[in-house]
């Protein structure tokens, strides 16, 4: 039985579509400023990134029969990703977005590294996309801005984030594919809640609730822009192309850093960041389409 090469279409459209999905995943240094300078904790603020999807998409959980093993994975990577995003946004205060943006960008190698254990082989163009990927990061990074010994513990935890989202996306594509996209990712949504609930409930009020109306609206605008959306984009079309190619179009979630920490931060921009977004384009066109002996 011949494989057949997949067309333009069922190549490109789930590429570009986890692109766009990325750019939304891509505003999230904008929404945790902001939602910290609100006084908000940050276990609070990855709470309510997620408590949106978890509160719309529970009702279609699949708690029974053949595909909860599913579910279960979902809930899974769903607490793990939770976790890590504590994480990003405990960074955040101490590093620039750029900062924390270039750390994150070694997601692609965590996804490679987790996506052996699921049986998932990167090829040498996922090898040479991810390099391409963190010499983006390299690129960019200020001179001296990532010196452990001068925020060690900020860099530690920026790192917890990539690592979970690139075991995150091999459960994506290979754990998760057999339920429905909401359902699929209400149960990752679901996961996260479940694991940041506790950790929220033993914080004082004032810090989880802020007492500014406009804040709620952040926060409803923060869950939907980098949660509900874009899960649901990566829901429908990773399982399609890999965690592995997934993770190279996902990367233009730095550019999206860029421009987020340009436009509202004032972050200066300059060759740098234009070289690093041209690598992390070249990357994703090395890798947008399969091998040809490659199952569609």
């Amino acid at each position: 039985m011949h494989s057949k090469t997949p067309r333009g279409s069922e190549t490109y459209i789930p590429v570009v579509a986890i692109m766009l999905g990325a750019a939304c995943f891509g505003t999230l240094p904008l929404f945790a400023r902001t939602l910290t300078e609100f006084a908000i904790a940050a276990p609070a603020i990855a709470f309510f990134r997620f408590a949106l999807s978890a509160l719309v998409l529970s009702p279609f959980l699949v708690v029974r029969g053949p595909a909860a093993r599913a579910t279960v994975w979902g809930l899974a990577g769903g607490a793990i990703m939770g976790l890590g995003w504590i994480g990003f946004v405990v960074a955040l205060k101490t590093l620039s977005v750029a900062e924390t943006g270039i750390l994150f960008m070694t997601f692609p190698l965590f996804a490679i590294g987790f996506g052996l254990l699921f049986g998932e082989r990167p090829g040498v163009r996922g090898l040479l996309g991810a390099g391409l990927i963190v010499l983006a990061a390299v690129i960019v990074a200020p001179e001296g801005a990532l010196d452990p010994s001068g925020a060690l513990m900020a860099v530690l935890a920026a790192l917890i984030a990539p690592a979970a989202y690139g075991l995150l996306l091999n459960i994506i594509a290979r754990r998760v594919h057999t339920l429905r996209p909401v359902s699929a990712t209400g149960a990752i949504a679901m996961g996260s809640v479940l694991v940041l609930g506790p950790i929220v409930a033993t914080l004082p009020l004032d810090a989880v609730l802020p007492s500014q109306p406009v804040a709620y609206v952040w926060l409803a605008a923060f869950s939907a822009a980098t949660a509900l959306v874009p899960q649901l984009v990566y829901v429908v079309f990773s399982p399609r192309i890999g965690a592995v190619r997934t993770a190279m179009a996902g990367s233009v979630e730095l550019p999206t850093m860029f421009l987020v920490g340009a436009i509202a931060f004032g972050e200066p921009l300059g060759w740098t960041h234009l070289t690093a977004a041209a690598l992390i384009f070249c990357a994703i066109a090395l890798t947008a389409r399969p091998r040809a002996s490659a199952a569609p």
